[in-house]
């Protein structure tokens, strides 16, 4: 069964604007970009967050980071290029130090987010939730001034794609967290 999902698709550029939605970014004040920042801003309408996140098959409710294997919800891409998060490639204790978000002022690590510190939390109509990556070197040398496209496909949701420029203006900005 086919769906229109072109509603969505408009959605999806509201909440991450193409110029202002992607950012190369400096955490620790030596003027190197060492993560990106990806900036989603809430247009729909005031969202509650739930205690315990459940999306199709996934729940926080019992969830175990360290059986967690992203790879099996989905696959991820860069300009048409796989990106591979499959629990074998990557250090737990690792991920756990290079993803944060921050909702007006105040930070979350992956385990506060399992833990339900973000639960309760109120995000207004307008509030921007501001998700850190650190990156190694590597991975952070494909995040090139230009055009990019971001893609995920999963069978829990439509495929969701948006589409982001870097530029002097969202590259190496400094982000003290």
């Amino acid at each position: 069964m086919s769906y229109d999902i072109s509603a969505l698709k408009v959605l999806i550029k509201k909440i991450f604007p193409p110029k202002s939605s992607v950012y190369t970014i400096d955490t620790t004040g030596d003027n190197k970009p060492d993560s990106i920042l990806i900036k989603a801003l809430n247009v729909i309408m005031p969202i509650e967050v739930p205690d315990k996140i459940e999306l199709g098959g996934f729940s926080t409710k019992d969830f175990d980071l360290n059986t967690f294997d992203l790879s099996e919800y989905g696959k991820i891409f860069l300009d048409g290029e796989r990106i591979t998060v499959s629990k074998d490639d990557f250090d737990i204790d690792k991920l756990k130090t290079r993803f944060i978000i921050n909702h007006k002022g105040e930070r979350f690590t992956v385990d506060d987010i399992i833990d339900g510190k973000l639960g309760g939390r109120l995000i207004a109509l307008g509030d921007s939730i501001d998700i850190v990556i650190k990156l190694d070197e590597h991975n952070l040398e494909k995040f090139t001034e230009g055009m990019h496209k971001f893609r995920w496909e999963s069978e829990l949701i439509p495929v969701l794609e948006f589409k982001f420029e870097l530029n002097e203006d969202n590259m190496n900005q400094e982000y003290l967290i």
